[in-house]
């Protein structure tokens, strides 16, 4: 789901009171998982809910449980273009 912009700070205002409440990376992805927002959506709205830096929020994401699906195909995708690599060389 592509989160659109209005729809983005409406998630991360509400994402915010998360953050505040719990100060937990894998609650918070919990809480935008559950309202559709997943991948690059998540990582920006992390980063603007968290105040912190890209690298914090993708291990945030990635961290989090409930984001062990996006983490295999991440290594999955990593793996592959390092096969592809390897063979081009």
């Amino acid at each position: 789901m592509k989160v659109s912009v209005a729809l983005g700070r409406g998630l991360a205002e509400a994402a915010e009171s998360v953050w505040a409440e719990l100060h937990d990376g894998a609650a918070l992805q919990v809480f935008l998982k559950g309202r559709g927002c997943d991948g690059v959506d998540a990582v920006r709205i992390t980063l603007q809910v968290v105040g912190c830096g890209l690298a914090e929020a993708q291990r945030m994401f990635f961290a989090a449980p409930c984001r062990s699906d996006d983490l295999a195909f991440h290594h999955a995708v990593m793996e592959g273009l390092e096969r592809a690599q390897t063979h081009s060389t």
